[in-house]
């Protein structure tokens, strides 16, 4: 009998982290189990074959979007005949929904069975794609406490499975006070910078951030800013302008900045969430393109846009958006965090009430075993 066939698509790099937890934990119940995927190094180092890497997928905003129809269209047209050569047994889908619920209905089309694991945020804005996701879906596995009932309630078979970022944390020591790259040293203020992973948010991001650390250099002296560079970023260019001895440019220490800081300030993004987990206090900040943010202002349906305010239903950490995100603002809440230690104490409890609503560690075998069942 022939080996079973995968196909998961996840168009960034959020996604190809979860979907490389899944495609071991798949890999490891039944080896002999052929994946393909749209995904990036994480997916491809568990053992699935790459039909195209998310470098080249990773894109967000309306404008952005525009901008790059005609790779969509390539892309698009490659993962068909992909589909149509491999026959899939089933696909499964990882976020990114303006292509992904696009490929469930064609594939729906083609009788092969579609999971959709990490939920489109349809709660948040076009509420409309949740008809799609009923359709064309199988079952929709929610990595958010509030997804299941929201899903069930527009008719969607939706089951809370935890969320995968407990897993990675669960696996992450304590890291020892001597490693300079984690931690320079424990007597002074040390600020994680998080721009974003994608070249935009970059751009759009990481001036304003270095600008706030440099005023925040002044009434702390001794402050060191650490700059966490996505995989695929080149900061080259930054790093020439910002040769500073204080300043460290860490690629592939997201999670020992998240653990050693004392303050992130962050693009909106799910590495807020991996920061709530460690319970290190936070400041989210997010810009777009003006015509981006008009849209999103008519859009989008819910009341923040951190994943931590999200799930606990109020705003427990500081969040600014477009013009409001500018050094004066973000240093004003930085300096509160550092030198309030009553005010950071509220944050850091608040985190702790955000992580207790995120289900048990294991996501990504329990995703393993009902996709497993579904074959």
């Amino acid at each position: 009998m022939a080996s079973k066939h995968i196909f998961i698509s996840a168009g960034e790099l959020s996604g190809d982290i979860h979907g490389g937890n899944l495609v071991t934990a798949i890999r490891t119940r039944q080896p002999e189990i052929n994946i393909s995927a749209i995904g990036g190094d994480n997916m491809s180092s568990a053992g699935a074959t790459l039909l195209y890497h998310i470098r080249e997928t990773s894109f967000m905003g309306f404008a952005e979007v525009l901008r790059h129809l005609p790779f969509i269209y390539r892309l698009w047209k490659k993962t068909l005949r992909h589909i149509d050569q491999i026959k899939p047994d089933l696909v499964v889908l990882i976020d990114y929904p303006g292509f992904n619920l696009r490929l469930a209905k064609a594939v729906t089309k083609r009788n092969i069975p579609v999971i959709y694991y990490i939920s489109p945020q349809v709660w948040a804005w076009h509420q409309s794609r949740v008809k799609k996701i009923k359709k064309f879906t199988q079952i929709v596995l929610c990595i958010l406490p509030f997804e299941e009932n929201w899903l069930k309630k527009h008719g969607v078979n939706a089951h809370f499975v935890g969320h995968p970022l407990r897993d990675q944390i669960e696996k992450i020591h304590k890291f020892s006070s001597d490693d300079e790259e984690a931690r320079p040293d424990y007597a002074n203020p040390y600020i994680g910078l998080f721009p974003g992973s994608r070249r935009q948010e970059v751009q759009r991001h990481l001036p304003i951030m270095l600008e706030t650390v440099h005023r925040l250099k002044k009434f702390y002296p001794a402050l060191h800013a650490a700059i966490s560079i996505a995989p695929d970023m080149d900061m080259t260019a930054y790093e020439k302008q910002q040769s500073s001895e204080w300043i460290h440019w860490l690629k592939n220490r997201n999670h020992r900045i998240m653990q050693n800081a004392d303050l992130l300030i962050m693009s909106s993004g799910t590495a807020t969430l991996e920061a709530s987990l460690f319970q290190t206090p936070l400041i989210v900040i997010y810009r777009l393109s003006p015509i981006s943010f008009l849209l999103g202002k008519i859009l989008v349906k819910v009341p923040y846009i951190s994943l931590a305010n999200l799930i606990a239903n109020r705003k427990g950490i500081t969040e600014l958006i477009q013009h409001e995100a500018n050094p004066d603002n973000i240093v004003h809440e930085a300096d509160k965090v550092l030198s309030n230690s009553e005010y950071r104490a509220q944050m850091i409890q608040f985190l702790k009430e955000v992580n207790q609503q995120l289900g048990k560690p294991g996501t990504s075998d329990r995703v393993a075993e009902i996709i497993l069942g579904f074959l």
